[in-house]
Formats: C-alpha cells, sequence, structure tokens
C-alpha cells in the first residue's frame, strides 16, 4: 500500500487495526482528526473480556501494548495494563466528545464502564452521560447517575457532578435535567421485570424529594425578598 496516496483518515484506520496508537493518536493530532479513542476503546474491552472469561489471553492478542507507550509492571496483567493505556489517553483529551465516544464503545459491548471514567463523565457532563446510558439500555447506571446529581443539587457530592453550588436560596440557581429523567422513567416504565419496577420507584423518590427541596428553597427565597423589601421601605 502506498501511503502517500492514502488520506490522513485511512491512514489513521491503517494505525489503529496494527495497533499503533501512539503513531495514531500523533496523526489525529497533527490533522485535527478526532482522536481514534472509539478504537483503542474497542481493543482494551476485547482484552478485558478475554481475560476476564479465560485468565489467559491467545498468542499474540497484547502484542499491540508492547508497539505502545504502555506502562509495564510485574504488577499489572495485560488488561490492567491496556485499561491504564486508554485512561492516560482519556485523560488528556478529556472534552465530552472524546469521553462520549469511549462511553458508547463501553456500553455497546456491552462492558460496565470504569470508575475513572464515570467520574470524568459526570463531571464534564452528567446530563450527557445519563442520556447516552439510556439510549443503551443501561439503565441501572442511568438511574445511579441521576440520583447522584439529584443528591448533588442538595449539596452531595456537588462538585463531583460538575456543579458550582447546590440548591440554596441564596445561590444562584441550578440547573436539573428534568427531561432525561422522564426518559428514563418512561424507558423503565415500559419494561414488566422487578428490577425496573424498583429503579422507577427508588427514582421518583428521588425525584420527588428534590420537589420537596425546591419548593422549601423557594418559600426561603420568598421571604428573604420579601425582608429585603421592607427593609429597603423602613
Amino acid at each position: 500500500v502506498k501511503l502517500h496516496n492514502l488520506s490522513s483518515s485511512k491512514v489513521l484506520g491503517l494505525l489503529c487495526s496494527c495497533g499503533l496508537y501512539d503513531q495514531a493518536f500523533l496523526l489525529a493530532s497533527y490533522h485535527d482528526l478526532p482522536p481514534p479513542l472509539g478504537s483503542l476503546t474497542s481493543r482494551c474491552v476485547n482484552v478485558a473480556q478475554h481475560f476476564a472469561a479465560h485468565s489467559h489471553l491467545p498468542s499474540g492478542f497484547t502484542d499491540w501494548l508492547a508497539l505502545n507507550n504502555v506502562p509495564n509492571t510485574d504488577e499489572l496483567n495485560p488488561a490492567d495494563r491496556a485499561w491504564l493505556y486508554l485512561q492516560t489517553k482519556v485523560e488528556a483529551h478529556g472534552d465530552w466528545e472524546s469521553l462520549r465516544a469511549v462511553l458508547a464503545q463501553m456500553l455497546s459491548a456491552p462492558f460496565p464502564p470504569p470508575f475513572w471514567l464515570l467520574k470524568l463523565c459526570k463531571l464534564v457532563n452528567t446530563e450527557g452521560t445519563i442520556r447516552l446510558c439510556a439510549q443503551y439500555d443501561s439503565l441501572q447506571l442511568a438511574v445511579n447517575l441521576a440520583i447522584g446529581y439529584i443528591g448533588a443539587v442538595a449539596g452531595r457530592e456537588t462538585r463531583d457532578f460538575g456543579l458550582e453550588n447546590s440548591l440554596q436560596s441564596n445561590m444562584p440557581p441550578v440547573y436539573v435535567p428534568y427531561t432525561v429523567f422522564d426518559q428514563v422513567l418512561l424507558q423503565l416504565k415500559q419494561k414488566t421485570d422487578k428490577s425496573s419496577a424498583e429503579l422507577y420507584k427508588d427514582l421518583v423518590e428521588q425525584i420527588n424529594s428534590h420537589i420537596d427541596l425546591l419548593e422549601r428553597v423557594c418559600d426561603d427565597n420568598t421571604y428573604l425578598n420579601r425582608d429585603k423589601l421592607v427593609y429597603s421601605l423602613t
């Protein structure tokens, strides 16, 4: 194959198919192409799934790790090394499109996203993360994130969800993605299994709790504004 006759995107695809991800990321950066995180994620998922199922990997299955700048210590198995390499690449980018590409690849596998990825996703775009989970029918994860976000609005782990402040009468308003919550509830309601029913109940309870908090904060804000008005008139 004469590489000079190929477009940069095709060369990028060839590099990924050969497992040359260090060069692929450099090429993508140089030509302003999307980083090949989806391809890398797919390889990491394959390694993790094979390793979990067989505790050993076929010959040559992880040769691509040696072709890249991947940590190699006795404490890390091939799957751990692959995840660490992916984490390094994801954190080097960190924008939502990159995170979305990685999360979508895992959810479509399906493969449970690691903690570090979810931590980044909910920090950058919790609403988008919940919507993506719902899109791939990963409703348990969607509910967990939704409940976590409601808790963040109430003052628990607020900064972990990318919020500047919690819901308080003397602070700026806090955005709550009710439309996405409704989408998750609708999908759960359409299912007939007991687990989905319990998830539906849990999320509804948390939403109702949030609405109670919102009403209290609105009442407090009304009193504060009334006191300010009285003070200004005296």
